[in-house]
């Protein structure tokens, strides 16, 4: 598949001011682990990023010292205005991915999607010459494992999924852009969302899988691993599905409501994000200790509480 005449490696992310930070991470730590003889086309896809955070993002990239690489900003536009969102952390931007296929110009045949709440530990030149094998899409399963899982798709008997089939997280995508663009999946995608918006769970996510369960290919599981929530580190909801980690995380996905740049954040990948951080032009920043504590003390409070309920419930 041609993309370009000079073949360059494109990235697309979605994000807002408030995520303006996370995503210079994400840019960066690509940047700084790709083969620099490849060219990096960075495209972001943005509501209410300014000329002053923009200069930001472009000077941190410059920082990383990668000779060919370029940051495109693009305006998100008013169709994901509307769509649901189920959870509190998440805004339409979480939608951005679907407007890669217009937004892009139409010789960019292939393109990689990342989420802004990740960081990059291996070359992305390797994802991109993955052959896309005619699918839509390449992903990396979701820790849920299946749609049938409680956070899956819940209407896949209707739609004609087996219970079976494999889900994918959407954080990570190569995306088969002329086959999206041949097939009108973006569209289609939007249909869903609309149609079974009283449904939706998982936003995207769920479109995507609901619409392309059977029309993508598995990645390892190393170039989308999955930080896993909190009861599951603490020993619950085993997930005995998932693989034996076989090398490199390659990509590292803050993918619970626990952000390495929020208080209260407890898990030991963190360290990836600021490491990374200090190559940026927010070198040196952290979260206040006040804000640490407020937040590790309610945190107490709340899996106290919760240990009590299943105290008392365990007792009945």
């Amino acid at each position: 598949m041609s993309t370009r005449v000079d073949d360059a490696i494109q990235v697309a992310f979605a994000a807002d001011a408030n995520y303006v930070m996370p995503l210079t991470v994400a840019i960066c730590s690509a940047a700084l682990n790709c083969n620099r003889q490849r060219r990096l086309e960075f495209s972001v896809i943005e509501k209410g990023i300014g000329p002053d955070l923009r200069t930001k993002v472009e000077s941190s990239l410059a920082r990383t010292g990668f000779p060919h690489a370029s940051i495109r900003w693009l305006q998100a536009g008013d169709q994901i205005g509307n769509l649901k969102i189920a959870h509190h952390y998440l805004t339409s931007l979480t939608y951005g991915k679907l407007l890669i296929p217009t937004l892009l110009s139409e010789e960019v045949e292939k393109a990689i999607y990342l989420d802004c709440d990740l960081v990059v530990n291996g070359d992305l030149g390797e994802l991109w010459d993955t052959d896309l094998r005619d699918k839509s899409l390449l992903a990396v399963r979701d820790r849920i494992g299946f749609v049938d899982a409680p956070g899956g798709i819940s209407n896949y008997r209707e739609l004609g999924i087996a219970a079976g089939a494999k889900y994918f997280n959407a954080g990570v995508l190569v995306i088969n852009l002329a086959k999206w663009r041949q097939e009108a999946t973006d569209e289609r995608v939007f249909s869903y969302m609309r149609l079974h918006r009283d449904i939706i769970k998982m936003e995207d996510q769920e479109g995507l899988n609901a619409v392309l369960f059977d029309d993508w290919d598995e990645l390892d599981f190393r170039w989308n691993w999955q930080i896993p929530w909190r009861g599951y580190r603490r020993g619950r909801n085993p997930m005995p599905w998932l693989p034996a980690e076989t090398g490199q995380r390659r990509i590292v996905h803050f993918t619970s409501s626990e952000k390495p740049w929020l208080p209260g954040c407890d898990y030991e990948e963190k360290k990836c994000f600021f490491e990374y951080l200090d190559r940026t032009e927010w070198v040196g920043w952290r979260v206040s200790p006040l804000n640490e504590i407020v937040s590790r003390t309610k945190r107490a409070i709340d899996d106290a509480r919760d240990f009590l309920g299943r105290l008392r419930s365990s007792r009945r």
